[in-house]
């Protein structure tokens, strides 16, 4: 009861504050509300009942990759692990939503999810990434430590300040300061930015959608970014199971996917060109 209590507090919070900031930035009013309008068509979008082709991010890679031996990358990681762990034991003493705490820590990307992207990383060795949705910058943080590792490659983001209380001084916070050479950050919707941002940088090689996690957003980057791949690029989509946007844009183009179970049994989809 107590937990439930908590949860209907917190929305109040949220819902509070929006309410109050938002008065004079019409802009954002605008925003939440397309927000919202898109979360509710979802449910028109929810036919499908997806399967894991893994389980695993380690069955994944001993299937894709079965020539790699995964334990020499794990290393390489323990240092970035350990900063990611006292930036997040820090936050935990800060109240949501705040400008200090502007992302619910569940907006970050989970443990397997971020170990596949580094691993991928680095046995790819990919020139140029897009991702949308940065938050605190934990999928960012890694994809850059693989980079630097690699000593090739570049990172772009696009992430917009979308809430009240968001600032861009948040936006891939938990970035290590060392990593950060290799990385571009660009301010905005996807739903502005992202066709433009395909445009300057030229053909991409990994595409990773991590943004509002709508089906007619979700649709529209997958659409785009298709377009903007390289012969042998890859899109990558986290929390694929909300609704039917990965099942309808892999059979509309008829693309090889592939969907892992990651840890807290959310779905990653994984999509080959060709």
């Amino acid at each position: 009861m107590k937990i439930f209590e908590e949860i209907i507090m917190s929305k109040l919070t949220v819902f509070f504050q929006i309410l109050t900031k938002s008065v004079f930035k019409p802009k954002l009013v605008k925003d939440l509300v397309e927000e919202r309008k898109q979360s509710n068509e979802d449910e028109k979008h929810k036919n499908h009942h997806y399967k894991y082709d893994f389980h695993s991010i380690e069955e994944f890679l001993k299937i894709i990759f079965p020539n790699y031996d995964f334990k020499k990358y794990e290393h390489e990681i323990n240092d970035l692990e350990i900063e990611v762990k006292k930036f997040f034991t820090e936050l935990e003493t800060q109240k949501y939503p705040s400008k200090k705490k502007p992302y619910p820590t569940s907006y970050s990307i989970n443990s397997d999810s971020r170990r596949l992207l580094y691993y991928l990383c680095r046995i790819l060795k990919p020139k140029i990434i897009v991702e949308t949705g940065v938050a605190y910058g934990i999928s960012s943080a890694y994809i850059l430590k693989a980079l630097q590792k690699n000593d090739f490659g570049t990172l772009y983001s696009i992430d917009s300040v979308f809430r009240p209380w968001q600032t861009e001084k948040m936006i891939g916070s938990v970035i290590p300061k060392n990593l950060r050479d290799r990385w571009n950050l660009v301010i905005g919707k996807s739903a502005d930015e992202l066709q433009n941002l395909f445009n300057g940088v030229g053909k991409t090689d990994i595409f990773i959608h991590d943004s509002s996690h709508t089906y007619r957003n979700m649709m529209f980057e997958f659409n785009i970014a298709l377009e903007k791949m390289n012969e042998n690029g890859i899109i990558i989509s986290d929390d694929i199971l909300g609704n039917d946007a990965f099942y309808d844009f892999t059979n509309k183009n008829n693309l090889k996917n592939h969907i892992i179970e990651v840890d807290e049994n959310v779905g990653l989809g994984i999509i080959n060109k060709i």
